[in-house]
């Protein structure tokens, strides 16, 4: 089995948990109405399946040779330096009166600036 196609695996089951406690999640809050301690461990659940996901990425990085590692290190230092300045600029732009930016979106696009950032690293090592 090629490194990429473990990775694919490990990423998707651990992708596969964090929907399923993420539903989980949600039904208990409907059926069970939580309060206190176990309102936050209830919503918490899924946080298994972004351990997971973690656990999974990190795994698949310490697989890749020097070359890979080199342009996933810049896709992720393009993403981490863009996301950190966007975020920090939407932050003084909330005091101005911009909508603010629900805690949710930020995976999203930083996974999608990784995503650019690696086109980019690709590119230039062509």
């Amino acid at each position: 089995m090629s490194k990429n196609h473990r990775y694919l695996i490990e990423l998707g089951i651990s992708l596969a948990v964090y929907t399923a406690l993420l539903f989980a999640s949600s039904w208990i809050h409907k059926s069970f109405h939580p309060e206190g301690a176990m309102k936050f461990a209830v919503n918490l659940l899924p946080m298994i399946g972004v351990i997971a996901a973690a656990i999974a990425i990190l795994r698949h990085v310490r697989r890749l040779d020097e070359f890979q590692r080199r342009v996933t290190l810049e896709a992720l230092a393009f993403a981490f330096s863009v996301s950190a300045f966007g975020f920090f600029a939407w932050g003084f732009a909330e005091g101005a009166g911009a909508p603010k930016l629900p805690t949710f979106a930020i995976w999203p696009i930083m996974a999608g600036l990784w995503v650019i950032g690696g086109f980019i690293a690709h590119r230039r090592y062509r």
